[in-house]
């Protein structure tokens, strides 16, 4: 038997839209403190937190150029128990809230191209792509607000996709990220491999994740993507390959990765971009992995999914059967590896 994780449903909350319809959520993120849900929509330029019975509680920020406002809201993180952060991708800047809602600052970071973040103690990791260094990983003290330099050389298909017709960077650039005291694991969005460093910048190892359900990444694919013949259809770019949407930690040391296999509904520019869902739990020790588990959700509308602890959520919504209003929902799975057939990580 391979990965069940994601495969079976222990609760699923309506989220009670009153004061604010979701509009383009951009990322989903799990307070362990008290169960509530923050979630940033790039339309409504606000962080939005949701308890874990689905009431809204409060918004952080607001569509602007001033303290505390978005002009382009990225992915939303929990710092730690009271500090909340938005990213405001057009002006790179890194803006704080406290749990209650109050504005704490803002602080100006190098690099493009959001991605999710990671938090080790005092410092958070960011991933932001340098054009000029080539660098991907931003660490950032948190406490000193001070910024601590950048890590992690941008692999070679971004690279030649940058020399060339930069498509593939374009579309398929940032990383996900996860930290421990000294070492972080990096994956990109369209590679098969993970990458094991230190904070300092040194390379430890490689990881291929196995594969069994999902469609993996081809070896071709930045070439096939950047083709300057432009024979392959937007379709065929956006569904050729899995992409990796985040990395979590879990409580055993374990790193669960989520990997979308992309549909596209529509023609651009009317598309709504969907997926097939599927998780893999690397082993605390990087030897072996449970791999694909498929998540089954409704898979209407783009979704967006995180992990905490042993517990995976996604953001699943649908539309009313006239189809013109849209429902909420949180779905929580088990992640759940027992019976698995764990495969060897090269």
């Amino acid at each position: 038997m391979l990965c069940r994780a994601g495969n079976r449903t222990v609760d699923s909350l309506l989220l009670q839209e009153t004061e604010f319809h979701l509009g383009r959520p951009y990322s989903l993120s799990a307070d362990t403190v008290d169960g509530s849900f923050l979630i940033a929509d790039g339309y409504l330029g606000r962080m939005l937190r949701f308890a874990r019975d689905g009431r809204y509680l409060r918004a952080y920020g607001r569509p602007g150029e001033g303290p505390g406002e978005f002009r382009g809201l990225g992915r939303g993180f929990i710092l730690n128990d009271s500090v909340v952060v938005g990213r405001d991708n057009h002006r790179n800047l890194i803006t704080r809230f406290s749990r209650e809602g109050e504005h704490l600052g803002s602080t100006r970071y190098e690099g493009f191209k959001d991605g999710w973040a990671a938090v080790a103690g005092d410092v958070a990791l960011l991933p932001a792509i340098d054009l000029e260094s080539h660098k991907m990983v931003s660490l950032w003290d948190w406490r000193r607000d001070e910024m601590l330099g950048k890590v992690i050389d941008l692999p070679i298909p971004y690279r030649r996709s940058l020399r060339g017709l930069d498509v593939y960077f374009g579309v398929l650039a940032g990383s996900s990220i996860v930290a421990w005291a000294d070492t972080m694991l990096v994956g990109t969005v369209a590679e098969n491999e993970l990458y094991l460093a230190t904070w300092e910048d040194r390379m430890l190892d490689t990881l291929h994740l196995p594969r069994a359900r999902r469609r993996g990444v081809p070896d071709d694919v930045q070439e096939r993507i950047d083709d300057p013949s432009n024979q392959v259809s937007f379709k065929d770019r956006m569904e050729m390959l899995s992409t990796l949407e985040g990395l979590y930690r879990m409580p055993d040391g374990s790193t669960v990765a989520v990997h979308h296999d992309g549909i596209v509904d529509g023609e651009p520019p009317m598309v709504e971009f969907l997926a097939d869902v599927y998780v893999t739990v690397l082993s605390p020790d990087r030897r072996t992995a449970c791999v694909d588990g498929a998540v089954r959700f409704a898979n209407q509308l783009r979704t967006q999914i995180t992990a905490a602890r042993d517990t995976l959520f996604l953001l699943d919504r649908t539309l009313t059967a006239v189809g013109d209003t849209v429902k909420s929902w949180i779905r929580v799975y088990e992640i759940d590896t027992s019976g698995c057939d764990w495969l060897p990580v090269r």
